[in-house]
């Protein structure tokens, strides 16, 4: 193939790919978020019936009443069960498991980006062109084969935040974060 021939085949195939680790990447980030509340709510689960476990135990050794003691038995038997299941259900390891899938799947849509860019400089060099398209997609074939899976719930937040413009940015919000010499839209000199 030709050089001008080659150079479309390549962009069209980075941009799809892109697309791609772009959703991926958004889902596996909403899926941590889904994760992390699961924690935070089986956190709170934990501490009130250790509080209330305390509370119940504290009665029935100062007051002595049988329904305490019968309380505190059912408290205890209830912490113990709720921990089993927790460490069974693992949400903080399926969280952490997230984390890594997106913090990877960004590094990889990054490098996208990047070879997108150079398909659009003056004169790329198509032979480089092809081998960093041949190495990303190695790369991203990788992340997906070792990724946990999804649920159809974070696909679906991920798809309304990234079509309300989520991981996009005006020229001027890019122009905030840059020096002044390298703005797009650079202010007009002070006179």
């Amino acid at each position: 193939m030709t050089a001008g021939v080659d150079l479309p085949a390549i962009l069209s195939c980075a941009r799809e790919l892109y697309g791609r680790a772009v959703y991926s990447h958004k889902t596996h980030e909403v899926e941590r978020e889904l994760w992390a509340k699961v924690v935070f709510r089986m956190n709170i689960g934990n501490i009130c019936l250790a509080a209330a476990t305390t509370v119940a135990a504290v009665i029935a050794a100062s007051l002595k009443p049988t329904w305490a003691m019968i309380l505190t038995a059912v408290l205890a038997s209830a912490s113990i069960c709720f921990v089993v299941w927790q460490a069974s259900f693992d949400p903080a390891g399926k969280e952490a498991q997230h984390r890594v899938a997106a913090k990877e799947l960004l590094w990889i849509r990054e490098q996208f980006l990047l070879l997108i860019a150079h398909c659009n400089a003056a004169n790329p060099n198509i032979a480089d062109l092809h081998m960093s398209l041949d190495m990303l997609t190695l790369q991203i074939t990788a992340a997906y084969k070792f990724t946990p899976s999804t649920s159809p719930r974070a696909y679906t937040i991920a798809t309304e935040r990234l079509k309300r413009g989520e991981f996009t940015f005006s020229d001027d919000e890019i122009d905030a974060l840059l020096p002044t010499a390298l703005r797009k839209n650079k202010p007009a000199p002070q006179p």
